[in-house]
Parts: structure tokens; C-alpha cells; sequence
């Protein structure tokens, strides 16, 4: 429910104030662009049409009648391709959540597989590696050659016996830091 209302929240934020929705998301690279773009054109129009400074807050029907078209309409268009941005962003991220949680779902299914194979081979001690979360590294696919298991992060599969993705380089969770 959570990762659904991120990227709503994500465009409202990034129309509210440049930048923000891209900081909710913790894109921080992203936000510091936008912000910079947004408010560096918005200084860049005012000071090109010479556009005399009026408080909004004193009469909001004056604000509007003295800022020309040519420099709300870019401002305006700047700041909702920042929300789309930030839309984009913000459903991509949560769709790799949910891919990623998928995969360690996958991935520990197969590790309680390749557990029950072991046990059922009679494999005797299921921790040879010395790590009793590594028994996957015990499944053979039936030919002698140990079983891939996929990456958790990218998906991809990957080489049961290294504690890391080759893909992506990312370690995996059952990765200990000990031979």
C-alpha cells in the first residue's frame, strides 16, 4: 500500500516545491537538479523580462496580472515535467521493490529445496561451507555442476558458490564475509 501512494505523493511534493518529491524518493542528485533548473530559470525569466518583484500574499489578482505569460508558462511547464519526473521515478522504484521482494522469495524457496535435497541425499553435514544459511551451495542440477540461483537485486541468474552477483556485483543476503 505504502510503495502505491509513494509516486502520487512524489508529483504533489515536486509541484509544491522544486525538487522535494525527488527528495521523498531519496533521489537526492535528481532533486538537487531540479530545484537548481527550476528556480535558475524562474530567477533567469524574471531578470530577462524585467519582471518588477509584487508580494502574492498582498494582492494574488496583481501577481498574476503583472507576471507575463513568457515567463509563468516555461516556469509552469518546468515544474510539471519535474512531477512527471518525479511520477516516473517513483513507480519504477516501486516496481523494482516488488521485483526484488519476489525474487528472495524465489530465491529462499529454492534454498529450502536445495535443503531438502541435501537432506534427503543424505548429505550428512548440510553446513560443509561452514555456514548453515549456504547450503544451496550443496544442490547439483543433476549433472555435477552446482546450481545458479538468482540475484535478489537484478534478477539475473547467477553462480551459486560466490557470495556476490556477478551482474550486478551486489552481495547476497546470505553472504557472511567468511570462507
Amino acid at each position: 500500500m505504502r510503495n502505491r501512494l509513494r509516486p502520487p505523493l512524489a508529483a504533489l511534493l515536486a509541484v509544491a516545491l522544486p525538487g522535494l518529491g525527488h527528495a521523498l524518493l531519496r533521489r537526492w542528485g535528481r532533486a538537487l537538479v531540479w530545484h537548481g533548473t527550476i528556480i535558475g530559470g524562474a530567477i533567469a525569466l524574471f531578470s530577462l523580462y524585467d519582471v518588477e518583484p509584487i508580494d502574492p500574499l498582498d494582492d494574488p489578482a496583481a501577481f498574476a496580472a503583472a507576471v507575463p505569460t513568457e515567463v509563468s508558462l516555461p516556469i509552469a511547464f518546468l515544474v510539471g515535467l519535474s512531477a512527471v519526473d518525479a511520477f516516473l521515478v517513483g513507480r519504477e522504484d516501486a516496481a523494482a521493490e516488488r521485483r526484488a521482494e519476489a525474487v528472495t522469495a524465489a530465491t529462499r524457496r529454492a534454498r529450502e529445496t536445495a535443503d531438502d535435497d541435501v537432506g534427503q541425499r543424505g548429505g550428512g553435514d548440510v553446513g560443509q561451507h561452514g555456514d548453515g544459511d549456504r547450503a544451496h551451495l550443496d544442490a547439483l542440477d543433476g549433472e555435477g555442476e552446482p546450481a545458479s540461483v538468482s540475484c535478489p537485486h537484478c534478477g539475473r541468474e547467477t553462480d551459486a558458490e560466490i557470495d556476490f552477483c556477478h551482474w550486478c556485483t551486489e552481495s547476497f543476503p546470505w553472504a557472511d564475509g567468511d570462507r
